[in-house]
C-alpha cells in the first residue's frame, strides 16, 4: 500500500519564522501520478522534501497508510535535478550501492544483474555501468538516476524537477520514459513529480495539484482520466486538455497577480 494523507500541514524553516507552506490538506490514492505545479519559490520542493522525510512539519502531519512519515526510508525513491550520483563511483556502482541497502541479503551478482537490466531499461547501453558520471552527458546521468530509483522498486517515487536542466529533446525522451515505466508496472508506484511546466504536468500526470504563492496551499486540484490523457502528438489537438491547460495557467497567473 502507498496512499498518502496530508493533514493540516504547515512548514517554516525556523521556529516562529515565515511559513513556506500553510494548511495543506489532501489525500493521494495508491498508484496516482501526481504533478505538483506552481511558480518558482512557491514551496513545491519543500513539500517534496517533507514527503521524503528530509524535513519535519511545523504543524500537521503526512501519513503513508496511516503511519506518520518521519525520516527517509527505502520505500521512497527520490530523483533530484542534480542527479544525486557519487562522482567517484561508476554509474553501475551508484545503482549497486542503493540496491545493497535495499536488499542486504541478496547476492552481489544478482544485484549487479538488476542494475545492468535497469540501465538497459532506461535506454542506455550496459557499458555505461563502468563509466564515471563525468563521462556521461546530463541526459545519461539523469537516466542513471531514474534507473537507480526504479531498481529499488519503491512504492513511492518522488521527483524534484528532474528534467529542468536538460535540453528540449532529452527532456521529451525522459518524460516519455518515466511515463512508460510507470504505465507498464502492474502495481503502479505512487509518483510525486515537481514541475513549473504546465505542459509537462499534462503529459505526465493523472492528477495535478497547483500550489499558490508562499505561504503556499493547494489552490487547484484536478484528476485526468486515462481515457482523456493526452500524448505528445495529441496534446495541442485535444480540446479538453487545451481548456484544462488554459485553466491551469489562469489559476497560476491569477494567484501571482493577487500577491504583487
Amino acid at each position: 500500500m502507498s496512499g498518502i494523507q496530508i493533514k493540516d500541514l504547515s512548514f517554516a524553516y525556523e521556529a516562529g519564522g515565515k511559513l513556506i507552506l500553510k494548511d495543506i490538506n489532501t489525500e493521494i490514492g495508491e498508484g496516482e501520478f501526481v504533478c505538483i505545479l506552481g511558480q518558482s519559490g512557491c514551496g513545491k520542493s519543500t513539500l517534496l522534501r517533507l514527503l521524503a522525510g528530509l524535513e519535519t512539519a511545523t504543524t500537521g502531519e503526512i501519513l503513508s497508510d496511516d503511519v506518520a512519515i518521519g525520516e527517509p526510508s527505502l520505500n521512497k525513491g527520490v530523483v533530484f535535478q542534480d542527479y544525486g550520483l557519487f562522482p567517484w563511483m561508476s554509474a553501475g556502482e551508484n545503482i549497486l550501492l542503493a540496491l545493497k541497502q535495499r536488499y542486504p541479503k541478496r547476492d552481489k551478482k544478482e544485484l549487479k544483474e538488476i542494475a545492468v537490466n535497469m540501465i538497459k531499461a532506461v535506454g542506455l547501453d550496459e557499458s555505461i555501468y563502468k563509466k564515471l558520471p563525468k563521462e556521461l552527458s546530463g541526459g545519461m546521468k539523469q537516466r542513471c538516476a531514474i534507473a537507480q530509483a526504479f531498481s529499488l522498486d519503491p512504492p513511492i517515487l518522488l521527483m524534484d524537477e528532474p528534467f529542468g536542466a536538460l535540453d528540449a529533446v532529452t527532456r521529451a525522451r525522459l518524460q516519455n520514459l518515466v511515463r512508460e515505466l510507470w504505465t507498464r508496472d502492474e502495481k503502479k508506484k505512487t509518483v510525486f513529480f515537481v514541475t513549473h511546466d504546465v505542459d509537462e504536468a499534462l503529459l505526465l500526470a493523472n492528477r495535478i495539484l497547483v500550489l499558490g504563492q508562499s505561504p503556499s496551499h493547494i489552490i487547484y486540484d484536478v484528476k485526468i482520466t486515462e481515457e482523456l490523457h493526452p500524448t505528445r502528438d495529441t496534446l495541442f489537438e485535444n480540446i479538453d486538455m487545451m481548456k484544462l491547460r488554459i485553466t491551469l495557467i489562469n489559476q497560476i497567473n491569477k494567484d501571482v497577480t493577487t500577491h504583487i
